[in-house]
């Protein structure tokens, strides 16, 4: 009996260790779970959530509740984002667009992609321009065509 446990530990040791000598989950677990700047003991002290997202997710999380601050109490928002080819183009390299269903996870307002179907709701977007990025109200048709014109040059 102690034979088979010892067994079963030692091949679920090997198991642990060859699934992460594999490239993809050593990187993982080297950026991610052992990360200097992922401190464990850090998180502990601090157990506020918006603290955490801040400390996990830096300046991409830091925009979302800004872009949410900036557009509070607005009725109906849709929220046009630019893509992370448009962004870079535009040098902004500090700030990674994430896709619409992370940035509602992070602020509950409705977001979509130059690509999205229902691109024609959008009335508020996204926009890096030589001033920097700003959140700009979409006042007519021409402007929301122009911008998802723009937009969709980087699109995958």
């Amino acid at each position: 009996m102690n034979l088979t446990k010892v067994c079963l530990l030692l091949c679920s040791i090997l198991i642990i260790v060859m699934y992460f000598n594999m490239a993809f989950y050593d990187r993982w677990l080297k950026t991610k779970a052992l990360s200097e700047n992922n401190s464990m003991f850090d998180q502990m002290q601090n157990l506020d959530v918006d603290f955490r997202n801040h400390y996990r997710f830096g300046a991409t999380y830091s925009f979302d509740k800004d872009v949410q601050r900036t557009l509070a109490g607005k009725p109906n928002v849709t929220l046009l984002m630019p893509n992370n080819a448009y962004m870079k183009s535009m040098n902004v390299t500090s700030l990674d667009m994430q896709e619409p269903a992370v940035f509602y996870y992070f602020t509950g307002i409705n977001s979509v992609w130059a690509s999205s179907p229902n691109v024609e709701k959008a009335n508020w977007a996204i926009y890096a321009g030589k001033t920097g990025v700003r959140v700009m109200q979409i006042k007519s048709k021409g402007q929301l065509d122009s911008l998802i014109l723009i937009y969709k040059k980087f699109a995958n």
